[in-house]
Formats: C-alpha cells, structure tokens, sequence
C-alpha cells in the first residue's frame, strides 16, 4: 500500500506539474538559490527551480518505468504460454531465443544503443522491452507447464474447449499475477538504467532525467548540496516504492509459495 500510495502520488504531482508548473528548463538569475519560499527545493547552476524539475523528471521516470515492463509483459506472456502449454519442438526454439537475450546485460546493450544511436527516451523503452521480455517468459513458461495437465484443463478440453479457449480463459488468469509481481520490479530497474544512462550523460537531453541532475550537481556538492540531494531523494524513494509494491503484490498473491511449490 505504501508503494502504492507513494506512486499515485507521484503521477498526481506530475499531472500537476505539467498543468500548473513552470518550465524546468528556464533559467534565471538565481543561480544556486538555496531552499526557500520561492523555490521550495532551491536552484541549479542556470537558476531553474529544482521542485519542477524534479516534477519533470517523475514524468521521464513514470514512462520508462511503465511502458518497457508493459510491453515486455505483453510479450513475454505470450511466448511463455506458447512454450509451456504445446511444448515440444517450439518450447525449444523458443527457450533458445529466451536464454540468448538473457545472456546479454542489459544495461550494455542500452549503453551502446545509446551510445551510437542516441540517448532518445523512446530507444532506451525499446531496448528494455526487448531484454526484460524472456525473463517474463520464463516465469510464465514454467507456470503454464504446472497447470497444464490440472483437471480444470482435462475437463475444458473434455467439453470441447478450443486451446485458445483454454489460453486465454483459463491459464492467462492464473499466471497474471506472477506476470504484475516481475513487472513491477523491472520498473525499478528500468528507472535505474534510465537513471544511469542520463548520469553517464548518454540519456535523453531533451528530457528532464533524475540521473542528468545528478550528473549536473557533482561539482556543486560543496556549495548546492540540494542539488544532489533531492533529487537523488526522489530516485530511491521511486524505486523503493517500486520494489515495496512488487513485494506486497508478490505476499499478497503468494507468488513465492507458488513459485516454491512447484519447484
């Protein structure tokens, strides 16, 4: 509930922000404004307000937190269901295909993409898709071959039960909540390499980024500690609230007796 609650908040605020807020990337001739009524959070090195900044950079993080986990939840629910419920000469191939992108860390491939094509947000959400769906995969794969030989699919396929029937119906339901738990922690790591990558100076500059902040106020630490301070704040309470949320979700739905139970 914590998690929660500190994420709709968090989308709150950015709502908010976009409506009502300034530009977080005016500058003015406040530079280095410590905290006060005007600027709550203070100023950076240009004078822009750090609070709609950091409002700004919720935004960044909500999307890429949300739309790679997504997609990549999309996907690998699919192949995982495929694999596990036919087996055979396709669970094969399709293992293969998993194993292969897992090999491959993740935040180099987005380091590289990067790198050569461009920091752009929507690159970065794409190269996460691509490497958190076999993960997905994997979970759902090994839950759908637990249920597939139950009673309740015997007595589907008895009455005349299509597969798709059986998929969709019935096997899509049960592995969901396995699916919202590992969702909600590639959020938290797609926040941090979204983080990681802007600290690099590799990110989206087009974009307010938590990370590029925190880049931006290393050598203000001795005379603008805010600048490093809250906004560093902001990231771990996101990912804490990511991580709280995967774990209330994970007891709630008892994802791990699951998990335990069927090794």
């Amino acid at each position: 509930m914590v998690g929660g609650l500190f994420l709709l908040a968090m989308i709150g605020a950015t709502v908010f922000a976009a409506l009502a807020a300034g530009d977080p990337f005016q500058p003015s001739e406040t530079i280095l404004r410590s905290p006060s009524r005007l600027h709550p959070l203070g100023t950076d090195e240009l004078g822009r307000d750090i609070l709609s900044r950091i409002l700004s950079g919720a935004a960044t993080t909500l999307k890429i937190a949300i739309v790679p986990p997504a997609v990549a939840a999309a996907v690998g629910t699919l192949v995982g269901l495929l694999a596990g419920y036919y087996g055979g000469l396709l669970d094969e191939v399709l293992l293969k295909l998993m194993e292969f992108t897992l090999v491959v860390p993740r935040f180099l491939i987005a380091l590289v993409a990067a790198a050569f094509f461009g920091g752009h947000l929507w690159l970065v959400g794409l190269v996460l898709a691509a490497t958190f769906w076999p993960s997905t995969a994997r979970l759902v794969r090994a839950e759908t071959i637990s249920l597939r030989e139950r009673e309740f699919v015997a007595a589907s396929r008895s009455l005349g039960a299509s597969d798709g029937w059986i998929l969709s119906r019935h096997l899509l339901l049960l592995v969901a909540p396995v699916v919202a738990v590992n969702s909600s922690f590639q959020a938290g790591q797609a926040a941090l390499i979204e983080a990681g990558l802007a600290f690099l100076g590799v990110g989206d500059r087009n974009v307010v980024s938590w990370g590029a902040m925190l880049a931006d106020a290393q050598s203000y630490l001795q005379v603008g500690w805010w600048t490093s301070v809250f906004p560093g704040i902001a990231l771990a309470s996101m990912v804490l609230a990511l991580n709280l949320l995967g774990d209330g979700l994970a007891d709630t739905w008892n994802v791990r007796g699951r998990e335990a139970a069927r090794g």
